[in-house]
């Protein structure tokens, strides 16, 4: 029903997909690369509430408002998506009850994620929650290499550039990540579990739990 109406775009570092508040005109379906989703404050400052990657699709949402953006939605892994009009997203979400359950389950696991990160943010320290976001990158983009610079990684966190400096150096003498000018490597995803706090863990049980199964 939909496909027939999709195109290839390439998803580029910086990309603002939906600006905050304003009305949604594109559905997209990351293939590769990650869309996170922002929080911006009046000042113009901004922080992560959740990331989307190949699982999910970023603009498929009606809210209270209709058809908005209840965040920013930028590109911060280059990739690409299939990008599809609102028009024809809505003919299928009102015509079609699988997709309905689907966009709604999926819907609830964003929602959770948010939740568990304005928690993650708040509550953990800094080496842990920089060892979930690596997790949900390489869950949402599908590689072990990753191009994040330590500007990106301490606007998405919410800390000093020297704290994610100090993290990752961490991390690398530990060999669970290589880190060289703006690219990170998972070498080792378990010890990165371990070292991660509960959230990442948290809301892949919940997307398991929320998606319909087959």
């Amino acid at each position: 029903m939909i496909a027939p109406h999709q195109h290839k775009v390439k998803l580029t570092q910086g990309l603002v997909l939906h600006k905050s508040g304003e009305a949604i005109s594109s559905v997209y379906f990351p293939i590769s690369g990650m869309v996170s989703i922002l929080a911006v404050l009046k000042s113009g400052e901004a922080i992560e509430a959740g990331v989307i990657g190949r699982e999910g699709f970023v603009g498929g949402f009606m809210g209270v408002r209709g058809w908005r953006s209840l965040g920013q939605a930028v590109v911060q892994m280059n990739g690409e998506a299939m990008r599809l009009n609102v028009r024809h997203f809505k003919k299928a979400y009102d015509a079609s009850d699988e997709l309905c359950i689907l966009v709604n389950a999926y819907q609830s696991v964003v929602y959770f994620q948010a939740q568990q990160t304005a928690a993650c943010q708040a509550l953990h320290p800094v080496e842990a929650r920089m060892c979930r976001w690596l997790l949900q990158a390489q869950d949402a983009s599908g590689t072990d290499t990753l191009n994040l610079t330590q500007e990106l990684l301490s606007n998405m966190l919410g800390v000093r550039r020297t704290s994610v400096s100090g993290s990752a150096n961490k991390l690398q003498d530990e060999g669970l990540i290589s880190y060289k000018r703006g690219v990170i490597r998972i070498i080792d995803r378990k010890a990165l579990e371990k070292s991660s706090c509960e959230c990442h863990a948290a809301v892949r049980a919940a997307m398991a739990d929320a998606m319909p199964k087959g």
